[in-house]
């Protein structure tokens, strides 16, 4: 009986395993074997020594990719610590879509990148009849055939559907174009225009889009085609004269309407501005700080986080360095000014024009960050964008 129970309880167990072995292994399992991915992996030509030389002891070395100065990842001579990760959209794991809106635009944002949503838009266009006459996966855009509504047949209609990089990571947006031309006969010939016809049409094409893909349950499929689709990302973090800066690829009103919205969001705070000369004075407080536990009350000494500046960004503008100076200022040294001591904050500058802006992120007095910090403010800044 016993011998019985446990030649049982071994087969039971070897099966145990072998089933195990099947959930956590295999290529549909817990843990993939990547024993083969070696077979995958590039290959470059091993280093050659010069000639008359032996490279028996050497064995094959490889050489180290040089640094891309524009990288944001660039070390510097003050700076050689490696930066943590840029982090990915927020609720990344669930997908989110949003309708955004400034002033008379709208426009749809997903957490997905544009490849994973060229695919589900085209599919959405072919499962409502809407015809395509072109798409240009390279600009992102797709354009209708001429349609007619039933509701109204003095006119016939036509969309461009626009997917473009969000100003996030791996994010994207949809943009809808409508135009109307009065008849039932399609022109020979008819540029789109710069503004919907129609926005009440326009809106209605993007919330029944929005809504369908919100209900989509055919999640992660990716064109291989559409990865580079809209071009540069909307926003980037990138060092330009040895110093971290974000760039912005949007228009002015959406730029700073953006910008201003980041820096009241995730610890930031506006002391004051002179946004006739695009500079804001900001306060910046973790919200970790906030998590500390109450332990940490009992040993900050006499330390307090300052909510308001006793100087207006007027006073602090009158030290902060012009022109060529600006560009080559020294870094932080709080203790060695003069006037206004103990300014707290930073000092945020936006610069350039409509579609290609930068943002240098200051002391109070005007001086470049050591840039582990830059790096850190900035990318919080990044995260708070829309």
């Amino acid at each position: 009986m016993i011998k019985t129970l446990a030649r049982r309880v071994g087969v039971f167990s070897l099966m145990l395993l072998v089933s195990a072995c099947g959930v956590f292994g295999g290529d549909d399992g817990y843990f993939r074997n990547r024993g083969g991915d070696y077979q995958k992996a590039d290959k470059i030509a091993p280093i050659k020594v010069p000639e008359g030389m032996s490279d028996q002891r050497l064995g094959k070395l490889y050489p180290i990719p040089p640094l891309i100065e524009t990288d944001f990842e660039q070390t510097t001579s003050y700076d050689n610590d490696v930066p943590r990760p840029e982090p990915l959209a927020t609720n990344l794991m669930q997908e989110n879509i949003k309708i955004q809106r400034l002033g008379e635009e709208r426009w749809m944002l997903m957490n997905v990148s544009p490849g994973e949503v060229w695919p589900r838009v085209r599919s959405f266009l072919n499962e409502n009849n809407v015809d395509v006459a072109s798409a240009d996966i390279s600009r992102g855009l797709i354009d209708s055939h001429w349609l007619q509504f039933k509701t109204d047949l003095s006119t016939i209609d036509r969309y461009r559907v626009q997917i473009d990089q969000g100003v996030q990571p791996e994010t994207s947006e949809i943009h809808i174009l409508h135009q109307s031309v009065a008849g039932d006969k399609p022109p020979e010939s008819a540029e789109w225009p710069q503004a919907s016809t129609s926005k009440e049409r326009e809106s209605w094409l993007l919330d029944e889009m929005a809504a369908a893909l919100a209900a989509d349950a055919t999640l992660g499929g990716t064109s291989l085609l559409a990865q580079a689709i809209g071009g540069e990302a909307k926003s980037g973090l990138v060092v330009e004269a040895s110093e971290p800066v974000m760039k912005l690829r949007l228009n002015e009103a959406r730029a700073k309407a953006t910008l201003f919205h980041a820096m009241k969001e995730n610890g930031f705070a506006i002391y004051d501005s002179a946004a006739g000369q695009d500079v804001y004075y900001l306060h910046f407080e973790s919200p970790e700080a906030e998590d500390e536990g109450w332990f940490s009350g009992w040993f900050s000494g006499d330390e307090k986080i300052v909510h308001e500046s006793p100087y207006t960004v007027e006073q602090l503008l009158t030290q902060v360095p012009s022109g060529d100076a600006f560009v080559t200022a020294p870094l932080s040294a709080p203790e060695k000014e003069s006037q206004f001591p103990d300014a707290p904050g930073y000092l945020l500058f936006v610069k350039g024009g409509s579609g290609d802006y930068t943002i240098h992120l200051r002391d109070a007095y005007g001086k470049r960050l050591e840039p582990r910090l830059a790096r850190q403010l900035l990318t919080v800044l990044r995260t708070n964008l829309i």
